[in-house]
């Protein structure tokens, strides 16, 4: 894909070449700077958990020549797909890799046979919330982390054609 008329890249679906400790380290280096509170589950998960969602999980990828500069991981859900784990390394961002990677995520539910989309995203960071939107999922309910008295996620759902 092209973005911005110079920087190319793809998203493929993760094979068996992605080290799970390669992709555990991406997810760790974009969540890292977020302001969010509290802090991203990620930063407890090891290698092995990794290994364990690129078995259990559909996982695509956005690679910029030979480096990976993209993840989202995905998951059916009854008669829905989950949508976890964007991350864009943050040299990368607003280039379009989001979007992409949502976009793969949309033709792989339409190709499981899934309608729905649903995802979670933290009102603390409106951006996300918006490019959620902008890909036509709809704010439909609030959660709390414990230990938190007030809302700190939006759950989202996206209904497909």
């Amino acid at each position: 894909m092209s973005v911005d008329g110079a920087a190319q890249f793809v998203v493929r679906p993760a094979g068996s070449d992605d080290a799970p400790d390669m992709l555990l380290a991406l997810v760790q280096e974009a969540f890292r700077d977020l302001p969010i509170d509290p802090p991203s589950s990620v930063f407890k998960e090891t290698v092995a958990d990794f290994a364990t969602r690129l078995r259990s999980q559909t996982v695509f990828v956005a690679q910029a020549g030979a480096e990976c500069i993209g993840t989202l991981f995905c998951i059916r859900q009854g008669e829905a797909l989950y949508v976890g784990r964007l991350a864009v390394r943050p040299d990368w961002r607003r280039r379009g890799v989001a979007g992409a990677l949502i976009d793969a995520a949309k033709a792989h539910a339409r190709n499981i046979g899934t309608h729905r989309m649903t995802l979670n995203a933290r009102i603390m960071m409106p951006g996300n919330v918006a490019l959620f939107r902008k890909h036509g999922f709809a704010v439909t309910g609030e959660g709390t982390h414990p230990g938190f008295a007030a809302p700190t996620f939006y759950t989202m759902v996206l209904t497909l054609a």
